[in-house]
């Protein structure tokens, strides 16, 4: 039902319908483990019916206090968890997995980039062509820049901003 176009060490795939339950079962897993109040989105390319993505879960926690999260750093390690800091991007908490590729990023309500995430996710959602678009930009670049994911992501961020620009 999907086929992998490799990306150096990255894979394409059409969307797959199983990515709405992996999401599910990390989000029950969070909320177990998680002590204090977080509220989980699930966001990025697999999100988004019928968008080819990398085979890997976005997650999106938001809490009252960013600070809080540090007392979870355990509990999240518990769940295979890989605590990464900020990872680049100030006002974030970043945790990833390996064996199931999972990405989870974490803002305190009001960053900017929240309202960036949950924006793409609701547009590409209402508007199948935008998909059909990303879809092409995908496969195009991956042609492009078989072994440079730098170059394939870099290229990319012109469709993004054009998106946000939409928010």
């Amino acid at each position: 039902m999907w086929r992998a176009l490799e990306l150096h060490s990255m894979y394409l795939c059409k969307y797959k319908i199983e990515w709405a339950n992996d999401y599910l079962k990390e989000q029950q897993a969070i909320l177990a483990a998680y002590e204090g109040a977080i509220q989980l989105h699930h966001i990025g390319s697999t999100s988004v019916e019928g968008l080819y993505a990398k085979d890997c879960i976005d997650i999106l926690g938001v809490v009252t206090e960013l600070e809080h999260v540090k007392n979870n750093i355990v509990n999240l390690e518990n769940l295979s968890f890989n605590y990464k800091g900020d990872y680049g991007i100030e006002g974030r908490e970043y945790f990833s997995k390996e064996k199931r590729k999972v990405h989870f990023h974490i803002f305190q309500t009001g960053n900017i980039n929240i309202e960036k995430h949950l924006g793409f996710v609701r547009i590409m959602k209402s508007n199948p062509s935008l998909v059909e678009k990303l879809n092409r930009l995908k496969t195009d670049l991956e042609r492009k820049y078989p072994l440079d994911k730098e170059l394939y992501q870099k290229e990319k961020v012109f469709f993004y901003d054009q998106i946000h620009k939409m928010l």
